[in-house]
């Protein structure tokens, strides 16, 4: 495992300690790893978000908004 510095501001240190001391996290070095995957996992998601929307706009993408439309979306694929 490697290890790196950080410099934060004493706000954010101490928000962070005491999350570890409330048991949130075994440690510092846990809440970093969890919050590093969060983000990570997050901006997938924001990415498969703004491939739907350009899809969408490109004329790619089914809109289902309706059991009317999930109905009809099911139909289409099951052809």
């Amino acid at each position: 495992m490697n290890t790196i510095n950080i410099s934060l501001p004493i706000q954010l240190k101490t928000q962070a300690d005491t999350l570890v001391a409330e048991g949130f996290f075994a440690s510092f070095s846990d809440l970093v790893r969890h919050s590093l995957r969060q983000v990570m996992a997050e901006q997938r998601y924001d990415k498969w978000a703004r491939e739907a929307k350009r899809d969408e706009k490109a004329g790619k993408a089914h809109v289902i908004n309706t059991v009317d439309n999930v109905d009809d979306f099911m139909s289409e694929i099951a052809k």
